[in-house]
């Protein structure tokens, strides 16, 4: 069997795929800016395009790993623990495949660089990461103290 390999991998906030299988993406995203923590982020897409060989099927596992915890080096224990999520996708005639999941309330717990993995096996196939960002809150473009803000 061909090695599964990822042409596209995103967080976005808005995913869907047509009756012909084609993938539309609306604003991808990598950064998160949250006045307070903890907090859920109310909907996003994580989506990937995976390819390997045609018509056959493939066991995988998504794997959330939070940031590294300064002191000790590892992930940092949160109180919202992902479970890995296991599943099996069959790529097409053209060796592709669509994985889509939509992300309600994800909750957002702790600053810094997070991680998405998806698995074959054993096999790492690609890595995302995205980061917390605590800021300010804003209200019409100013920081609480009225200075502008833009991005």
């Amino acid at each position: 069997m061909a090695k599964l390999t990822t042409d596209l991998f995103v967080l976005c906030d808005l995913a869907t795929v047509s009756q012909e299988q084609k993938l539309s993406i609306i604003g991808i995203f990598d950064q998160f800016f949250i006045a307070n923590l903890p907090t859920n982020w109310p909907k996003m897409y994580l989506v990937a395009v995976v390819r390997g060989e045609a018509n056959q099927e493939y066991p995988l596992t998504l794997k959330l790993i939070p940031p590294a915890s300064p002191s000790i080096g590892g992930p940092q224990k949160t109180e919202n623990s992902f479970p890995d999520k296991e599943f099996k996708i069959k790529l097409g005639t053209n060796g592709k495949a669509n994985v889509m999941t939509e992300l309600v309330n994800f909750p957002l717990s702790a600053v810094g660089v997070h991680k998405v993995q998806i698995y074959n096996g054993k096999v790492l196939v690609s890595e995302l990461e995205f980061r917390v960002n605590k800021t300010t809150a804003t209200y019409g473009g100013q920081d609480l103290a009225g200075k502008k803000v833009s991005n």
